[in-house]
């Protein structure tokens, strides 16, 4: 009978401390909603937890009725460490407000440092707030690159192969 007796206290404390373990895990994820939406009350349509060279964080999208799409990548603490809004185009009052160049002078500055064929364009509200246009270039080499000219000055602010 003692042998049954700690058995079930065994069990116990383990189902206790897995509960415990269950409830932490998702306090991340909890402040990570909670830090989202006081972005935007936009329905997250997915949250995927990463670990991405030691780093973990979720990876969280939502989508609002005009198209508009937002990326937040977010902390175990609800820390929002980078925010993207996708645009539906660079028509939209949020681009336009901050554009200074249009489309077309974007692409011309994108292909002059990296000759290629545009084959998407992406009109985004980066983490620190200016309009940005990001291209993505099929090289004559076959490489992809993604290339993001900031539209409120024109320079090239990131490219990397895709």
């Amino acid at each position: 009978m003692n042998h049954n007796y700690k058995i079930i206290c065994l069990s116990a404390l383990l189902g206790l401390f897995g509960t415990a373990a269950v409830a932490q895990d998702n306090t991340g994820f909890d402040a990570c909603r909670k830090a989202v939406g006081e972005v935007t009350q936009d329905p997250i349509v997915k949250m995927k937890f990463k670990n991405k060279k030691g780093v973990e964080y979720y990876k969280i999208k939502a989508k609002s009725a005009d198209g508009a799409k937002w990326e937040f990548k977010c902390d175990k603490t609800g820390n929002i460490f980078e925010k993207e809004q996708e645009l539906s185009s660079a028509d939209h009052p949020a681009f336009a407000a901050l554009k200074k160049i249009d489309e077309a002078q974007a692409r011309k500055i994108a292909l002059e440092a990296y000759p290629g064929t545009i084959s998407e364009v992406e009109y985004e509200i980066n983490t620190d707030g200016f309009a940005v246009y990001e291209f993505e270039i099929k090289m004559a080499d076959g490489r992809e690159m993604e290339v993001e000219v900031d539209a409120g000055t024109g320079k090239i602010i990131k490219a990397e192969d895709d």
